[in-house]
């Protein structure tokens, strides 16, 4: 009698625990809640392209007519733009700050924690090689510059200054081959 009603109860039960298995194939997704909003980032339109207005004549040996060609103009310079949201600006001024208040280990701590929020941005990193030539941690400074110039694109003055930078901290630890390198790239990008 026990195993007939366990037998029934199993038939019973079974059913129902294995409709909730299946269920429709078909479910729709759970909405999406954005738990941040999309910063509002101002897009600068590209700067017309410079006009030359410097003109070399050749004579064209084939022909009487002559054909203007283009002098040599330098491309135009480009500033790479910060793409500092509050915060980051924030963090920055109170990093220059407590440069000027000459604690330089609050100001890099403070750099790095703007770094975390943009990591790509060539700016912070120049910054902070800046405050670790500061500190006298040279090999440091030259790295964070490096990477700087890694991250700058086109910018050729924040490239420029990475250089400079790099060439005082390694004249700094008597690199003076590895100083005049750099110094020679610096110089390029005038």
């Amino acid at each position: 009698m026990n195993s007939l009603k366990f037998i029934t109860a199993v038939w019973v039960l079974l059913p129902l625990l294995l409709g909730g298995c299946i269920g429709s194939p078909y479910r729709t997704a759970a909405p999406v809640k954005e738990r941040y909003s999309i910063p509002n980032i101002a897009v600068k339109p590209a700067p017309a392209p410079a006009t030359m207005d410097r003109r070399a004549s050749i004579p064209v040996e084939s022909g009487n007519e002559e054909v203007q060609i283009a002098a040599y103009a330098p491309p135009p310079r480009i500033r790479a733009e910060p793409i500092s949201g509050s915060a980051v600006a924030d963090l920055m001024q109170a990093a220059k700050r407590q440069q000027q208040a000459g604690d330089m280990t609050g100001a890099s701590a403070t750099m790095e924690r703007a770094l975390r929020i943009e990591p790509r941005n060539a700016y912070l990193w120049s910054d902070l090689a800046k405050v670790r030539m500061a500190q006298n941690r040279y090999s440091q400074a030259e790295g964070l510059a490096a990477k700087s110039n890694a991250l700058a694109a086109a910018d050729r003055d924040l490239k420029r200054d990475n250089w400079l930078l790099i060439a005082q901290a390694r004249r700094t630890v008597g690199n003076i081959s590895g100083a005049q390198s750099a110094q020679s790239k610096a110089y390029a990008l005038r």
